[in-house]
């Protein structure tokens, strides 16, 4: 099979899986193995977690990409334009580009004597292995799209594996606990490659699973950290080898391999939450220093310059301000309402609000409730996503500060209803999924 344009093989990736998301690697494998013949890059880089992930690669694409190297960078979703994500020195590939891989993804699909279907997702995946392995790059970084150790992008050993956090989402495919979520996650690990882990509160299975599988691991607060200034921040890093165990983070590391930098600028990214992706991304360039080296310079115009659209995206329309993220889950809308108060609480906060049928949606709206003055509730594309008479019935039983709830059809609709009403002091809020800030932002460009 074979088209003409991106859409057009994009339309036929969605039909040609029973399912959208079918986790394992042993269906995949074999296509795999006849599609990849050559390291990606001189070092990869794997990025898993649930929330930080796409800030942490951003981070890493920005350090490596200011310091003169050639660096391929894969996350997912996208939120404009499907070639977001797959990027080299952070400018996304061509159309052309892309066919000519899911062309050759399709032949080796098709050399399979049982023609194996493969997902959008892992069609992506593959597409960016592809293009990746023929650009002759420096480093790969390559975002896990959903848990860890059953996602496509685990067929790839990475040099240096990082898990941003570990919290509960996608809950019914990855466990109901934060340990099961975290086996999940270490799975992108390798026996004797340094893993990286920047959340402080580690579930419990965690360094046991470490010490047992001989997996040298760099925790946030005890073997890499940070400390935030006023308008400047510090970081800092122990790199030597090392291995934790389930009794203690005790480490034997020589001084020569204590790292410290000072007075660095503020993350581009907001969020307190942001120095610790920036922080981890940090850890990982300095176990590669000896291979891919950076300067002072370098480092400082990578974390001035790191960018990810939707993450307390601020714009303005006129004389008012728009503010976009895509939090979709409780910590996640944590770090969105930690970075709402830091704003001036002049005026009034109108909400455009979508979400999936699989999040957890009453804790999100009770979080939520005590900073929204207006719910704008609007509907989304997909056979996931919520109806607006549904998520007006949930957001009525759970809310008791708000001014007024209203329903809309779709995102443009409660955008442009907001607009229309608020006052330049207000705040028009876009939260709740990737396709929602999309919509808006589609709106915003037009």
């Amino acid at each position: 099979m074979t088209f003409s344009t991106l859409q057009d093989w994009l339309d036929w990736q969605m039909t040609l899986h029973s399912r959208s998301i079918d986790m394992g690697l042993d269906r995949i494998r074999p296509i795999f193995t006849r599609l990849i013949t050559q390291r990606l890059a001189t070092k990869v880089i794997l990025v898993a977690g649930t929330n930080g992930k796409g800030s942490t690669v951003a981070f890493l694409e920005s350090l490596y990409v200011s310091g003169g190297y050639r660096v391929g960078s894969y996350t997912s979703p996208h939120l404009l334009k499907y070639n977001e994500r797959i990027r080299i020195d952070g400018t996304p590939v061509s159309d052309a580009q892309i066919c000519e891989a899911f062309e050759r993804i399709e032949a080796c699909r098709l050399a399979d004597a049982e023609e194996r279907t493969i997902t959008y997702f892992e069609f992506a995946t593959f597409a960016a292995f592809d293009v990746f392995q023929r650009a002759d790059l420096d480093v790969v970084i390559l975002e896990v799209g959903l848990g860890g150790r059953l996602d496509a992008v685990n067929l790839i050993d990475a040099d240096v594996a990082v898990i941003s956090n570990i919290q509960l989402d996608h809950t019914e495919w990855l466990g109901d606990t934060r340990e099961q979520i975290a086996r999940e996650k270490l799975g992108i690990a390798r026996k004797g490659r340094p893993l990286l882990i920047a959340d402080d509160d580690l579930p419990e299975n965690v360094l046991p699973y470490l010490s047992e599988n001989d997996i040298p691991a760099y925790l946030l607060g005890a073997h890499f950290g940070y400390l935030v200034k006023n308008d400047t921040w510090d970081w800092w890093a122990n790199t030597g080898q090392v291995f934790v165990t389930d009794e203690a983070r005790d480490v034997n590391i020589s001084k020569a391999q204590y790292q410290k930098k000072f007075s660095l600028p503020l993350p581009a990214m907001r969020g307190a939450h942001q120095f610790k992706n920036a922080a981890a991304a940090l850890t990982v360039t300095a176990l590669l220093n000896t291979v891919l080296p950076l300067s002072q310079n370098h480092i400082r115009l990578g974390l001035s310059g790191a960018a990810l659209p939707g993450r307390f995206q601020m714009e303005r329309v006129g004389d008012k301000t728009i503010i976009l993220d895509v939090a979709h889950n409780p910590h996640g809308i944590q770090a969105f309402i930690s970075n709402l108060r830091k704003l001036p609480g002049l005026g009034q906060n109108y909400l455009v609000f979508a979400m999936l049928k699989d999040k957890s949606l009453e804790e999100v709206i009770c979080l939520l409730d005590g900073e929204v003055d207006h719910w704008l509730l609007a509907g989304i594309e997909g056979e996931r996503s919520l109806p607006p008479s549904e998520l007006f019935d949930r957001v009525s039983r759970h809310t008791a500060q708000a001014m007024s709830i209203k329903q809309f059809h779709c995102v443009v609709e409660a955008c442009q209803y907001g607009l229309e009403k608020m006052q330049p002091n207000d705040h028009l809020l876009v939260v709740g999924s990737f396709l929602t800030v999309a919509d808006a932002l589609t709106l915003l460009k037009s």
